[in-house]
């Protein structure tokens, strides 16, 4: 029986390359996963912080409603200013935490002068790239007709 003195054993070039390859592919596929992971649970919980503030504009709005109705005048770009005993609107979208924009819209319903269209949006930079906003919008009748 002749031996091949020509046979090598160990891995070739080309396999040593393609092992490389898919070891890169498989560690993007990983890192990229992470990184969306990231991106989607800091979406998920400032999304809820952000609804929270949207509730707590609507709130305060059925506040100055009850309060005075007059004070609900006809603006798309307002702001709200909780720091006293009722809320009062302000000339300007208000920034909360240095991070969050609500600006509150209000308009008066076509189907009748005694109601309201309000919606507030709260808006933030997820990334310095990317910028989102929720919105919750309701209707304010003057119960007090």
């Amino acid at each position: 029986m002749a031996l091949n003195k020509n046979k090598k054993s160990g891995f070739s070039l080309l396999e040593l390359i393609l092992a490389i390859a898919i070891f890169s592919i498989g560690s993007f596929a990983m890192a990229t996963m992470l990184i969306d992971s990231n991106l989607s649970t800091k979406l998920g919980y400032e999304k809820v912080e952000a609804l929270f503030y949207t509730r707590e504009g609507i709130e305060a709005l059925r506040a100055i409603r009850d309060n005075s109705w007059a004070d609900l005048i006809d603006d798309p770009s307002q702001g709200i200013d909780n720091s006293g005993a009722v809320p009062v609107l302000t000339e300007a979208p208000d920034v909360i935490d240095d991070k969050y924009t609500r600006m509150v819209s209000i308009s008066t319903n076509p189907a009748s002068a005694s109601m309201k269209d309000v919606s507030v949006t709260v808006s933030w930079d997820l990334t310095s790239a990317h910028s989102t906003s929720v919105t919750l919008s309701s209707v304010l009748t003057n119960w007090r007709l």
